[in-house]
């Protein structure tokens, strides 16, 4: 079979267009098909012939190798038409048709039975695949049996090898259609759905996922009686996980997007939780009358994307129904939003679980949905026994005024004395043993000089050590002390004690206080926090799915369950944000407008930077840089809120306004950053840092010079470090920026070496840990070839990119960058300028929020057209650059790309005999490169003072000429000796 090969490409975005067409009725396809606007627009075309064809593809059958439309006339199937016998069964007419197969009205041919069936057959034999799905669907309907799932009655293969299936004919209307067409009230359409329901728990039941569940596939008989059709896709569960087939591995997600769960959408394994999913979707377009998700550009991919990430407004302010608006506001909202949550462990854990909240809905109970408040359950109890309690309402109250009140102070007033013993006991128990632990390095010991040299990882240990001894009888004391020790390891980046101690604290908590109960929950939030810092996202989720349950199902008597609360939603943003920055978006605003509203300024800071680093991550700089500035604002008016990370936060500003363009901004955060250091801000290792920051920033300004002196600083500490650093292998790379930063500026010999050291650090790291370090070996290989290429040592030069691409050729970060630099300047230099231009060329334009980003990519084009003799497209692209940059208001933090389009504009002018114009050109590179590159060793210079030789020779200015050429050639020779070094 030939491919679908003029529409593979845009395959998925096709198929949720024709599921959206073929759920119109014919004569309405044309004008849907004229209306497409925008990215749809694009499908117009393709659509146009499939829809003529009558290609309505079923869902989860896009396979790589597509069918071809049109079959030969020897395919079984051909010629198939009313009155045709396939089997046992006569077709009478087409009720449906599919890219893999048809469905027709047919009855028995043999008189047998006397009854019509939906008989599924193929439209074209494909391989073994539609075998192995019709095979698949037979044995998954043979085993379910319930009033609401459409019943298998036959299946076989004709005399032509025809597979087919015979299915109860189910003459009815989707459900949504149908809810619309009968005005249906709420209450009977939550009716509907819980037949539906019951049929999805009777399948998960018998192990059967059913992963396509959407309106058309819930048909309704004029007699309201709903059933299930299309277990074509379905999966047979394994544990907790689908069981892949050989088809399913082909077609594993279903690509109905509207429908599709956020674990469909990232081609995760299905389980229970995606049919809930996608039966929230349906419970809530059939009961608001609108779908969950409301689109600008109404692209798959934009559906896709917000499926994945965007919170999904509730169902009340979604409907335009002002009486559904009404009913639904509250308890269904609630249900729809529990079952509708993005991550499967916090949706509803069944599907009988989901249809149970609906019932209590019904029924007027409390919802599980809904927070266990008393005034909640109250007004539901009254709702349903309006009568009794209207009758009662004068005893009660009365009741109320008098004993009632009276049991209740009493009761409250002895718990709150005990609690206070209990506090109190546990304060005096912490301050003893806090003391103990502080007092064993003082002087009073019995060896005084040893006891002051206790480290405080000593002392630590020692405390820690001492705890169920010293506190075995005093177990809150015991359980607030886990919780402080394990702190006091995670910052000293002793993690093995920091997980023990807080492993501790959770056997602790549940063993006093029972789950649920607010101890328990802070205990599961401080364990899943080392989980995120960890990078061991999976587990932080587990851990902070089952806090949510906890605090759920717990009153909010406790002063700190709103504190808790809002560091529960802090530390999920946090947990996402290491994993799906999309999807952390709407967890971090929503803790950052919690700790707003509880006024928690210390979890506002947290919630803000973890939101600026979502935001940055999702290319938002503004909005980033906008938290970072507010986070900044509110430490230093309040040292207490972070002094030790203030300098951080405005180093990262000052990357995001690097990133932005915005240069002078970013080199006044980063001095300031500088000048809160040196205020006693921030730790050591925060100077290196920032100096390396800094140093990169002058880097990509041009600024070589101060990016050495910059970089020097952070290189130097890096040095000072012993070999298993808990940094790991931050200080190679710190030794690697600075290593390009001195080859950039001219000194290549001593780049080398500087790099060479920090290559040395990721070796001797590797084979302690035997862990790889990609993102770190990477850049400095990269770097390492750049050196030797101006060295003249091209085939040591040769390998080392070789190395780089070998660790960063499937890196899709900006690290790919370093390889490609590296390889295009090899070509170059090794005479395969053209290589380095045609790669150049098809690289991704620039998507950067820098508005330099275009002039820098062009003056990158000009010099790489110049290095293949396209002088002609060179002159046009440094023109344009040049312009670009004179226009500029950061003209002064673009001296590298107005240096080389100027070089590149003199080099084409003189190539095309204007040798007076490139001159001038020329003239300008040299004013520029002088004030990036060391005169005395660069490179850089000596190739420009050649070329401006050559311009001066032609306009007979001879005595420049030679002084010019006189200078490059004495460049050089220092630069193969690097006697000079550069200054300390």
């Amino acid at each position: 079979m030939k491919p679908l090969t003029p529409f593979a490409a845009q395959w998925s975005a096709l198929s949720a267009l024709l599921d959206e067409a073929l759920n119109l009725p014919a004569p309405d396809r044309e004008a849907w098909l004229a209306g497409l606007s925008g990215e749809r627009l694009t499908h117009r075309e393709a659509l146009g012939a499939l829809l003529a064809r009558q290609a309505d593809i079923e869902t989860g059958d896009f396979l790589s190798a597509l069918p071809w439309l049109e079959p030969p006339s020897s395919a079984p199937g051909h010629g198939l038409g009313p009155g045709s016998e396939v089997g046992a069964y006569r077709l009478i007419e087409a009720i449906g048709q599919g890219g893999m197969g048809s469905v027709w009205l047919a009855e028995r041919a043999d008189g047998l039975v006397q009854r019509q069936v939906a008989l599924k057959l193929p439209r074209v034999t494909w391989g073994d695949t539609f075998a192995e799905r019709l095979a698949r669907e037979r044995e998954i309907l043979a085993s379910l049996a319930h009033p609401h799932i459409a019943r298998l009655y036959d299946a076989g293969v004709d005399a032509h090898g025809r597979p087919y299936l015979a299915m109860e004919y189910v003459q009815g209307e989707p459900i949504d259609a149908y809810c619309r067409h009968h005005a249906l009230p709420l209450r009977e359409r939550v009716a509907l759905l819980l037949q539906v329901m019951a049929a999805v728990a009777h399948a998960h039941a018998r192990l059967v996922v059913h992963r396509d569940l959407k309106p058309s596939n819930i048909l309704v008989t004029s007699e309201g009686q709903a059933s299930l059709l299309d277990f074509g896709i379905a999966k047979l569960l394994d544990g907790e996980q689908t069981q892949a087939t050989a088809l399913t591995e082909q077609s594993g997600r279903a690509l109905t997007l509207d429908y599709a769960s956020p674990e469909q959408i990232r081609g995760e394994p299905l389980g229970t939780a995606s049919d809930i999913y996608s039966m929230a979707v349906v419970a809530y377009e059939v009961l608001a009358d609108v779908r969950p998700y409301r689109l600008k550009r109404g692209s798959a991919a934009e559906l896709e994307e917000v499926i994945a990430g965007a919170e999904v407004p509730s169902a009340s302010s979604a409907s335009t129904d002002p009486a559904l608006r009404k009913q639904l506001r509250g308890d269904l909202d609630a249900i729809l939003n529990h079952a509708l949550k993005k991550s499967a462990a916090e949706r509803y854990p069944t599907m009988e679980a989901f249809a149970q909240d609906l019932r209590r809905w019904l029924d007027g109970e409390p919802v599980q949905a809904q927070p266990d408040r008393i005034a909640y359950r109250a007004a539901k109890f009254v709702g349903r026994h309006r009568l009794q309690v209207a009758a009662g309402a004068a005893v009660v109250a009365a009741l109320v005024a008098g004993t009632g009140i009276s049991a209740w102070q009493a009761h409250e007033a002895r718990r709150a004395a005990a609690e206070a013993r209990t506090q109190t006991a546990t304060a005096a128990a912490v301050k003893t043993f806090m003391e103990r632990v502080f007092l064993a390095n003082s002087g009073d010991q019995a060896d005084p000089k040893r006891a002051r040299e206790m480290t405080a990882r000593a002392l630590l240990d020692q405390g820690a050590a001492r705890l169920e001894i010293d506190l075995r009888n005093a177990p809150e004391a015991r359980l607030q002390l886990y919780a402080t020790l394990a702190g006091l390891y995670g910052e000293m980046e002793l993690k093995e004690q920091a997980y023990s101690l807080a492993d501790k604290r959770l056997a602790l908590a549940r063993e006093l206080h029972g789950v649920p109960s607010l101890a328990v929950a802070q205990a599961l939030i401080a364990r899943a926090q080392f989980f995120v810092t960890g990078d061991k996202q999976k587990e932080a989720l587990s851990l902070l799915s089952e806090a949510t349950a906890s605090m759920n199902a717990v009153p909010p008597l406790d002063p700190d369950y709103a504190s808790t609360r809002v560091e529960l939603g802090v530390t999920l943003a946090d947990a996402y944000q290491r994993q799906t920055p999309l999807q952390a978006l709407p967890y971090a605003e929503r803790a950052v407008t919690s700790a707003t509203a509880q006024q928690f300024p210390g979890q506002r800071v947290k919630a803000l930077r973890i939101q600026a680093d979502v935001l940055s991550r999702l290319e938002r700089n503004a909005e980033a840089q906008a938290a970072l500035k507010e986070v900044a604002s509110m430490i230093e008016g309040d040292h207490s809120l972070g002094w030790h990370d203030v300098v951080d936060v405005y180093s990262n500003l000052a990357d995001l306004q690097s990133r932005a363009g915005q240069r002078a901004d970013a080199e006044a955060s980063y001095k300031r950053a500088l000048v809160l250091w040196s205020d006693g801000a921030g730790a050591t290792q925060d100077l290196a840092i920032i100096h390396n920051r800094l140093a990169i920033s002058h880097y990509i300004s041009g600024q070589y010079a101060e990016a050495v002196e910059a970089s020097r600083t952070s290189a130097e500490w890096a040095r000072q470090l012993p070999p298993d650093t808990p940094l790991g292998l931050f200080p190679a790379t710190f030794l690697g920026n600075h290593g390009r930063a001195l080859n950039a500026w001219g000194h290549s010999e001593e780049a080398l070496s500087v790099i060479n050291e920090g290559l040395g650090m990721i070796a001797h790291r590797q084979q302690a840990t035997g862990q790889p370090a990609v993102e770190h070996e990477g850049p400095l290989q990269a770097f390492r070839a750049e050196a030797l290429i101006d060295l003249g040592r091209l085939s040591e030069a040769e390998h080392a990119v070789k190395r780089c691409w070998e660790l960063l050729g499937d890196n899709r970060t900006h690290q790919i960058t370093f390889a490609n630099n590296a390889r295009r300047a090899f070509w170059v230099a090794s005479g395969q300028a053209n290589k380095a231009l045609d790669d150049f060329s098809q690289s991704p334009r620039p998507s950067s929020p820098d508005p330099s980003a275009t002039a820098r990519w062009r003056a990158q084009q000009a010099m790489f057209e110049m290095a293949a003799g396209d002088a002609t497209a060179a002159q046009h692209d440094a023109e344009a650059a040049l312009a670009m940059i004179h226009e500029d208001p950061n003209r002064a933090y673009l001296r590298y790309p107005e240096g080389i389009a100027s070089f590149a504009l003199g080099q084409a002018l003189l190539a095309q005999g204007d040798a007076k114009s490139a001159t001038a050109a020329l003239t300008h590179a040299e004013e520029l490169y002088r004030g990036m590159y060391d005169a005395v060793l660069s490179l850089q210079l000596a190739r420009l003072l050649s070329v401006q030789a050559r311009a001066l020779d032609r306009i007979q200015d001879t005595e420049n000429a030679k002084r010019k050429e006189a200078e490059a050639r004495a460049i050089r020779a220092r630069h193969r000796g690097d006697v000079v070094k550069s200054p300390r």
